[in-house]
């Protein structure tokens, strides 16, 4: 959705009613959050509206929440409280905006027909990466209840949806194609906070995008099959991810049972040859490479990290 529609007014009735909903709005999403991420995450699906519980059964709930306590989240912050005062029928969406014109300068929220509702971004942080957390709230009897949440990373590294955006640009204008379209799909994926709250730059980004020349081993859905000779792999998944505050290609393939560590590895080896080959762009912007083999049938992993250095 693009910047047009309703203007989001954070407003309030007085500062004093302002303040009391703020303070009010922060206890309700942090002790939801807190819940969601503790020893019995079950117990906050009734923090959740009517609405809210209708599009996930509790079990759902709990297993969503062990994903998320997988990440070791940590150091709960709020960063802005959204406190929308809605006049009539609700348009469905309004914008929030500081500045239409820039790409980060502006949000569209989802919103339902009730007077007053809000949303509270917050921030986290967890291994490898920082996590955003959005959460919109609506007022029911008892008080403030969650509408709807959304958990996901907001940083690759150190590096946010701009800082990400900016090096698939330069990748793409250089002709690095392979490192282009990884780039310009992690730079959106940090930026996504959900079906609910868009940041503007989600859609610059994937407006961007659009016209990207895409290499035939990453084009379309996965699995990809990559040849080479006689060889086949079948790819599974390409994409970044942060290892110790540095970025790394991790290609996910599929593989038969093995025998021996030795042997998975030689077959690991084989396909970052083959990448390597292929996209010798890669160390432009990349620290290294990861290939994991999945065991076709089983349960098994083994992954391969091959680090960039100069002299290789």
């Amino acid at each position: 959705m693009g910047p047009t529609g309703s203007f989001c007014l954070v407003l309030c009735r007085g500062l004093s009613h302002w303040r009391s909903n703020e303070k009010g709005l922060n206890s309700a999403a942090i002790n939801f959050v807190d819940t969601f991420l503790g020893p019995d995450p079950s117990s906050g699906f009734a923090a959740l509206s009517k609405e809210g519980q209708e599009g996930v059964t509790q079990e759902q709930f709990a297993a969503q929440a062990r994903v998320i306590e997988q990440l070791q989240p940590s150091d709960l912050r709020t960063q802005h409280v959204y406190l929308l005062n809605i006049a009539g029928k609700s348009a469905r969406r309004v914008i929030c905006a500081t500045d239409l014109k820039k790409p980060d300068g502006w949000e569209s929220l989802a919103t339902i027909n009730v007077p007053e509702q809000a949303y509270v971004v917050m921030s986290a942080q967890a291994r490898n990466n920082s996590l955003a957390v959005t959460i919109w709230l609506v007022p029911e009897s008892t008080g403030w209840k969650v509408q709807s949440f959304w958990i996901n990373a907001s940083t690759l590294a150190d590096q946010g949806p701009i800082q990400l955006w900016e090096m698939a640009r330069r990748e793409r204008d250089l002709g690095h194609k392979f490192n282009a379209v990884l780039l310009y799909a992690v730079a959106g994926q940090v930026a996504n906070r959900g079906p609910n709250f868009q940041l503007g730059i989600t859609q610059s980004i994937s407006e961007d995008m659009a016209g990207l020349d895409v290499p035939a081993e990453i084009r379309g859905e996965a699995p990809f099959l990559w040849k080479d000779g006689s060889t086949t792999w079948k790819v599974l998944n390409v994409g970044p991810i942060a290892i110790g505050g540095k970025i790394y290609v991790v290609i996910s393939h599929e593989v038969s049972s093995w025998q021996t560590n030795n042997q998975v590895d030689g077959w690991n080896k084989d396909l970052l040859a083959y990448v390597k080959n292929r996209f010798p762009e890669y160390s432009e912007v990349f620290a290294g490479l990861v290939a994991r083999a999945h065991e076709r049938g089983g349960n098994r992993g083994y992954g391969t990290v091959d680090e960039f250095t100069k002299n290789k």
